[in-house]
């Protein structure tokens, strides 16, 4: 028998992902941070726990082997606790007549991977895949300071918070258009102001047909139509501020974890989030009239209306007419019209 080669003998095999599982329940006046949401061993049938609260998962390679996990876990330090609670921010905002004991999540597992992957993030099922190459992007732009802890802290929880999204919002079984979907992520990311500096103003977006954009371009046309005010119509007082609104608990411990490994056959092919390009010219418009223009609605419910329904049934074009008395393509005319396109 040939005898193996010394190199292989020494090869030594590459750390394995550490994973933790945490448990969370249903809120109440007595309850504490610690009890909400607490570190449990791998659930074997997360079916058997109600509806109504969450499993999480968080999977990252060891600290020691990955700078960009440790800068991501200093931005981040409790990154579940961040999705637990923008959880019930994301339902608020999505789920019409939301009631935490009455909620049954489309995802009731929901698992956070740090992964060494091309691109920016990906969801797919209850799969949040975070871009370690994307991370280490933030921290070198950060180190030439080309970009502050502050707006990278932001950024990361935007993207997590866009994320999360997708793994509660409803799909018509696949059928709603790729442009809807991303725009309401990005339109719960608004309302969380968690939407970086580079995002395109209200009124962007070409003439015909622009919404199919989607993200930051269709985020703003479902504000308008939803009937909120851009933060510079507003007086400084009214600014939403959800950075503060969702916190961050530095209370969990990562000590007790697990090693597992993940079998590809249970989650579908992740589809990558692309996110604009920022720009290095601002696009210039004009600024709105004192006397504003026409505008539809508001319709206050129309994205949770779209959402319930897509849980139940496929898209078709003509609900932005039973919702709205308006064509898709009128309302895009409208929403361009008021910003003097």
């Amino acid at each position: 028998m040939p005898s193996i080669p010394s190199f292989l003998k020494s090869k030594s095999k590459p750390p394995q992902p550490i994973t933790t599982y945490y448990l969370s329940s249903p809120s109440s006046s007595s309850s504490t941070y610690d009890t909400l949401l607490r570190p449990i061993p791998p659930p074997n049938s997360p079916q058997t726990i109600p509806r109504d609260t969450l499993i999480f998962s968080f999977t990252h390679p060891p600290l020691s082997n990955s700078q960009a996990t440790s800068f991501f876990l200093e931005c981040i330090p409790d990154p579940i606790g961040f999705l637990y609670h923008s959880s019930s921010f994301i339902s608020k905002n999505l789920i019409l007549n939301e009631k935490p004991e009455e909620i049954e999540w489309r995802h009731q597992l929901i698992t956070l991977e740090l992964e060494n992957k091309d691109g920016l993030a990906a969801t797919s099922g209850g799969k949040i895949s975070i871009s370690l190459k994307w991370v280490e992007e933030i921290l070198n732009q950060v180190k030439k300071g080309n970009k502050t802890y502050e707006n990278s802290i932001k950024e990361f929880k935007g993207v997590l918070l866009h994320e999360l999204v997708h793994t509660i919002q409803h799909d018509g079984f696949g059928s709603t258009p790729g442009w809807l979907i991303e725009s309401i992520a990005d339109y719960i990311r608004l309302q969380a102001n968690l939407n970086p500096d580079h995002w395109r103003k209200s009124g962007s977006g070409n003439k015909e047909k622009g919404y199919e954009d989607g993200y930051d371009i269709g985020a703003k046309f479902l504000q308008w139509l939803i009937g909120i005010e851009e933060p510079e119509e507003k007086s400084q007082r009214d600014q939403l501020n959800v950075i503060q609104a969702i916190p961050i608990q530095n209370t969990l411990s990562r000590n007790k974890t697990t090693t597992t490994t993940t079998t590809t056959d249970q989650i579908s092919q992740p589809q990558p989030t692309q996110y604009p390009l920022s720009s290095t010219e601002e696009e210039k418009l004009p600024a709105i009239p004192p006397n504003k223009p026409y505008r539809p609605g508001p319709f206050p419910d129309l994205v949770k209306l779209i959402d319930s329904r897509l849980n139940y049934e496929k898209w078709h074009d003509n609900w932005w007419d039973e919702l709205t008395g308006l064509t898709l393509d009128e309302l895009w005319r409208e929403y361009l019209r008021y910003y003097g396109r």
